[in-house]
């Protein structure tokens, strides 16, 4: 049986006539954490929404070599319609949800406000056509009482509660692949720490994990590869050890960051 991956050859992003990213080279592997770190605007959110075909409005992806192999070896390539929008629109319903997955920054926002919890996660479960259990699915994800959470409704959850509640539904959808994007942001130490956890563990799982973030501190917590976005270009780093970051953009960013948190090492 052929191991899934991701392959981004090379992709193209515009708006208004101007470029927003034109990169080449990203790949994501089952069971691995391929960290995509950069400054705020380098073109990191775009670059991994292009995964998922969903560039916000006003932003066009030009051109893209996007080829997601399953584990039965077929090989999807949604791109290859281009510039035909709706044949491309069509070849990516076909991977959202079973193959790749969304976990947002702001995971409260993703989640229908006038459902419980755990009817949004018995949805993803019908879904995935699987008998696993609504409450096993939160269980999986971190909460340590899942039946309470099955009848909260997303305003009742926290922030790092509400992504929990997303990653819960991620592992009923069945994702073999998950884009987090910046899923830590603004929640304190204790939660975050929770939240690199759970998505550990669903790396050593076997689900393949593309985490977008401009944190170098998460990198030794994670990181199996890791790439450099600067200014709409990837570079992926030969080691993930932050004192071996030989490109300045990663130095830049390395140098910042120790100067807010300390030394990283």
């Amino acid at each position: 049986m052929s191991m899934s991956k991701i392959e981004l050859r090379h992709l193209k992003v515009t708006a208004g006539g101007k470029t927003l990213v034109d990169t080449t080279g990203l790949t994501l592997e089952a069971g691995e954490a391929h960290l995509l770190v950069g400054a705020s605007g380098s073109g990191k959110t775009l670059t991994a929404r292009s995964l998922l075909g969903i560039v916000p409005a006003g932003a066009n992806v030009t051109d893209a070599e996007l080829i997601v192999t399953l584990e039965d070896g077929h090989e999807v390539k949604p791109y290859q319609a281009l510039p035909r929008r709706r044949a491309v629109e069509r070849n990516f319903t076909s991977l959202r949800g079973d193959v790749i997955g969304y976990l947002p920054q702001d995971a409260r926002g993703s989640l229908d406000p006038l459902m419980r919890i755990g009817a949004q996660v018995k949805a993803c479960l019908s879904l995935n056509q699987t008998d696993e259990s609504v409450e096993s699915c939160l269980a999986r994800s971190g909460f340590e009482s899942p039946e309470r959470i099955a009848n909260l409704y997303p305003h009742e959850l926290s922030g790092g509660m509400a992504q929990r509640a997303g990653i819960a539904m991620l592992l009923a959808r069945g994702s073999r692949f998950v884009i987090a994007d910046e899923p830590t942001t603004g929640l304190d130490p204790t939660v975050q720490e929770g939240i690199l956890s759970e998505l550990s563990r669903l790396r050593d799982s076997g689900v393949g994990i593309l985490l977008i973030t401009h944190d170098l501190r998460i990198v030794p917590r994670l990181a199996d590869k890791l790439s450099i976005m600067h200014e709409g270009t990837l570079t992926e780093c030969s080691s993930v050890k932050l004192d071996e970051l030989d490109s300045a953009p990663a130095r830049a960013l390395w140098s910042a960051t120790a100067r807010i948190s300390g030394d990283l090492r």
